[in-house]
C-alpha cells in the first residue's frame, strides 16, 4: 500500500542502512558494503527473501557489526507495509525488537570503536526510527527524546567523517519535518529540538545528489515533499521526473510503480496516471504483484477516474475495492470511505451515508473514523475532492 505520508515513514527505514564509502577511515569492509547494497536493492524490488538472505550473510561476516541488524528491521517493516502479510502485527513487533537489538549492538560496538562514523550513523538511525514510531503513537515526549538522541549521533557521525553524505538525509528529514509538525505540537517541538525547513531541503538535496545507500531514499523523500508541501516547495512535475528515473531502476517494484502513478496524479497528468494504474492492476491480476495490492490499485484507479470526470466508473472501482468479504486492509477500508465521498458528489446521499456507516463499523485500525464522522453529519463535497490519493 502506498501513500506519500506513509511512504516517507517507510523510507526512513531505508536510511537506517546508510553507511560511508568515502576515503576517510571506516569500519565498512568492501564485502559488507556489497551485501548491504544488495539488501537495499532487494528491499526496493520487494524481494524480501533476497533482502533477508543478504542481511544474514552480512551478519555472518561479523556478528558484532551493527549495520545488518537495521537491514533486517527495514525488511520486516516494508514487508508489513507492502507485502503479502500486510497488516500482520507480529511483523511490527519483530521490527521493533530488531531496532532495539541494532541500537544495543551499535552501542556495544562504539565502546571498542569510539567515533566510528558508520556505527554512529546506525545508532542515530535506530533512535530516529524509534522516535518516528513514538510520534506515530502520539507519544510526543518520548518521540522528542529519541529524536534528540538520534540527531546527536548523526551529527557526531558527520563530525567524525564530513564525507558521510548519507547522514545529511537524516539531518534533512529532521530539520524539515520538525519545522512542519502540526502547530499544536510544533512550538514545543521547536523549543526542544530545533528544525529548519529550508535547511532541511538543502540537506536532503545534498543526500539525493551525493549519498551512497541513501541517495534513492532521499530522492523519494523529495518526491513526497514536492507533491505535498504547501509552503513553497511543491513541484509535482519534478516529482514525476524523479519517480520516472527511480522506477526505471526498479521496474518490477509494486511500491515504486504505485508511487510513480501517485506523482502523475498529483501533477495533473491523469491520463498517464490512469495508464499506470491499469498496468498496475494487470500485474496484480497476472500474479506479478501480490493479491493484497488489488484494493490499493482500485483506490488509485478510482481517484484518477474521478479526476477525469468519470464518476460512475470511479464509484465502481471504490465499491469493488471495499466490497464486503474483501481481505481486511488499510486500502479496503479506504475504498469504503471513498465510495461515500463519490456518492455524495453524485448527490446520492442515502447511499453515501450507508457507505460511511459501513466504513465506520468495526475497529478503527487505520484511524479513518475521524475522517468519516463529519461525512455522516453532512455531505462531503466541494473543491477539496477528490483530493489527495492517500488516506492520511
Amino acid at each position: 500500500m502506498i501513500g506519500y505520508p506513509e511512504l516517507v515513514r517507510q523510507l526512513l527505514l531505508m536510511f537506517a542502512l546508510a553507511a560511508s564509502t568515502s576515503a576517510a577511515p571506516s569500519s565498512m569492509t568492501p564485502e559488507m558494503d556489497r551485501l548491504l547494497a544488495e539488501g537495499i536493492d532487494a528491499i526496493y524490488r520487494m524481494d524480501f527473501p533476497a533482502a533477508d538472505a543478504a542481511a544474514a550473510r552480512a551478519i555472518a561476516l561479523n556478528p558484532d557489526y551493527p549495520h545488518p541488524y537495521l537491514g533486517q528491521a527495514a525488511t520486516d517493516f516494508i514487508r508489513y507495509a507492502y507485502g503479502p502479510r500486510q497488516s500482520d502485527e507480529t511483523l511490527v513487533k519483530s521490527f521493533e525488537a530488531k531496532v532495539d537489538r541494532a541500537i544495543a549492538i551499535s552501542e556495544r560496538w562504539l565502546k571498542t570503536h569510539p567515533d566510528d562514523p558508520d556505527a554512529l550513523l546506525v545508532l542515530g538511525s535506530g533512535y530516529g526510527i524509534s522516535a518516528r514510531l513514538a510520534l506515530e503513537r502520539r507519544q510526543y515526549l518520548k518521540g522528542w527524546r529519541h529524536g534528540s538522541r538520534a540527531m546527536s549521533y548523526i551529527r557526531a557521525s558527520l563530525k567524525s567523517n564530513p564525507q558521510i553524505y548519507d547522514s545529511y538525509m537524516g539531518l534533512g528529514m529532521f530539520d524539515y519535518y520538525v519545522d512542519t509538525i502540526p502547530r499544536f505540537a510544533g512550538r514545543l517541538a521547536k523549543i526542544m529540538l530545533g528544525g529548519n525547513r529550508a535547511r532541511g531541503l538543502r540537506e536532503l538535496r545534498l543526500a539525493a545528489e551525493k549519498g551512497h545507500y541513501a541517495r534513492t531514499a532521499a530522492q523519494l523523500i523529495l518526491v513526497e515533499i514536492e507533491i505535498q508541501d504547501e509552503l513553497g516547495a511543491r513541484n509535482p512535475r519534478d516529482a514525476v521526473r524523479l519517480m520516472k528515473d527511480i522506477r526505471e531502476k526498479y521496474p518490477d517494484s509494486p511500491m515504486l510503480h504505485s508511487a510513480y502513478a501517485v506523482a502523475l496524479y498529483e501533477a495533473g497528468d491523469y491520463d498517464e496516471g490512469l495508464a499506470q494504474a491499469a498496468e498496475y492492476s494487470e500485474r496484480v491480476r497476472s500474479g506479478r504483484y501480490p493479491p493484497v495490492d488489488a484494493a490499493m490499485a482500485r483506490a488509485l484507479t478510482g481517484t484518477l477516474l474521478w479526476s477525469l470526470g468519470r464518476k460512475d466508473e470511479a464509484l465502481a472501482e471504490f465499491l469493488a475495492g471495499g466490497a464486503p468479504g474483501s481481505p481486511a486492509s488499510r486500502w479496503t477500508a479506504w475504498n469504503r470511505v471513498r465510495a461515500g465521498h463519490i456518492l455524495d458528489a453524485l448527490d446520492r446521499r442515502p447511499e453515501a451515508v450507508a457507505a460511511y456507516r459501513f466504513a465506520y463499523s468495526g475497529p478503527d485500525k487505520w484511524g479513518f473514523k475521524a475522517v468519516v464522522k463529519p461525512c455522516l453529519a453532512a455531505p462531503c463535497v466541494g473543491a477539496r475532492f477528490p483530493g489527495r490519493f492517500a488516506p492520511n
